[in-house]
């Protein structure tokens, strides 16, 4: 298997999409997906071959976040895949991720017998991002580090910082979990989510340095904003022999997997 990969596409996806940290609705608010819609998202996120308990563990998460949010994660296709790779490879992919997906059909994760928020990111540094759920707790997670992105640089001039309308920066507040939480301007302070959204920063786990020229540079680890699964721990977990049911109740605490018809 080649160094992983995740060429999953979500770095922002979810930053993009859903608050950094959701309130709770009900399960009904949403239609139950199908299954050939959760595989077609599955096939947009890489063309890696990933164990099968890694691939079940991120086809629930993400049939659990669709019930949540609706249909708004992109898809892609086995055209995509042959497409980017090769027919042969294309048709491994998508035998393994359809498997996964039909392995697993009709199974969400659920808390207080509610479908949860089922966040995700690619890659965290040693903890994953604490939330205000009660599921979306801070917990640690295999070393990550050969995550391909897993170290990120990104300067920022000084005019483009002005852009953002709120003035010079004066420092950045962390949680316990060790990410950033807010970036405090001379105007106000700001949520980490509207400033990496803003600045193309890959993580909400950064260090913020200013440069000579009155610039600055970010220095980041792991990728997304650490909510939820980790997709490249997922994957980790899978290897030492972890089951998907062992990958999603560690990352998603006290929650359940639940069969719903």
């Amino acid at each position: 298997m080649r160094n992983f990969l995740l060429l999953f596409l979500f770095t922002f996806v979810l930053v993009a999409l859903v608050p950094f940290y959701p309130s709770a609705v009900e399960k009904e608010t949403h239609p139950l997906p199908e299954d050939e819609y959760i595989l077609n998202v599955m096939l947009g996120m890489g063309t890696d071959i990933l164990p099968d308990e890694a691939l079940k563990a991120i086809a629930v998460t993400l049939r659990t976040y669709t019930a949540f949010h609706g249909k708004v994660l992109p898809e892609g296709s086995y055209e995509d895949v042959c497409a980017s790779t090769s027919e042969d490879h294309g048709q491994q992919v998508y035998n393994a991720m359809r498997e996964a997906v039909y392995a697993t059909s009709g199974e969400y994760i659920t808390y207080g017998g509610k479908i949860i928020n089922a966040c995700f990111h690619a890659s965290s540094n040693q903890f994953t991002a604490e939330g205000n759920e009660p599921y979306l707790r801070s917990v640690s997670t295999p070393d990550e580090r050969a995550y391909p992105a897993f170290y990120g640089e990104t300067v920022i001039t000084r005019e483009k910082m002005l852009s953002f309308g709120k003035g010079e920066v004066k420092g950045v507040s962390y949680g316990a979990d060790g990410k950033a939480k807010q970036v405090i301007f001379e105007k106000e302070e700001t949520d980490v989510l509207e400033f990496i959204k803003y600045f193309s920063v890959p993580s909400v786990d950064f260090t913020l340095h200013l440069n000579s020229d009155g610039g600055y540079t970010v220095l980041t680890k792991g990728e997304g904003n650490g909510l939820g699964l980790s997709l490249y721990g997922a994957y980790l977990l899978s290897l030492k022999g972890n089951t998907y049911k062992q990958i999603i109740c560690k990352y998603f605490a006290g929650a359940e997997i639940t069969c719903i018809i």
